[in-house]
């Protein structure tokens, strides 16, 4: 994934040598408190060991919002931005991880 620079597409910091991604699962509703808690608390401990930006396949209950898509598409969130005002002013595309248009 590093073979390119972050310029050549949208997706922004390429330069992690590993990704980790969290995730828990359960059945019981009761267990929900407890295990989304292990879960934040866990990806707050590793935070140390981050570099730079995130990937939103890992975006979790996304409570991070507009600042999780900035620090996935790094210095190309603003070309995104312009692409967006350009091509979808109005924001029908606005499911999922959305960049925002400004116009």
């Amino acid at each position: 994934m590093s073979r390119i620079e972050p310029s050549e597409s949208a997706f922004g910091d390429r330069s992690a040598p590993v990704w980790i991604g969290m995730e828990a699962n359960w059945e019981d509703t009761q267990d929900d408190e407890a295990n989304i808690a292990w879960v934040r608390e866990c990806v707050a401990d590793m935070q140390r060991f981050s570099g730079r930006g995130a990937y939103l396949n890992f975006g979790g209950f996304f409570e991070d919002g507009d600042r999780l898509i900035r620090s996935a598409f790094g210095e190309n969130y603003e070309r995104l931005v312009a692409l967006k005002n350009e091509y979808d002013p109005t924001n029908l595309f606005r499911l999922n991880q959305n960049i925002k248009p400004t116009s």
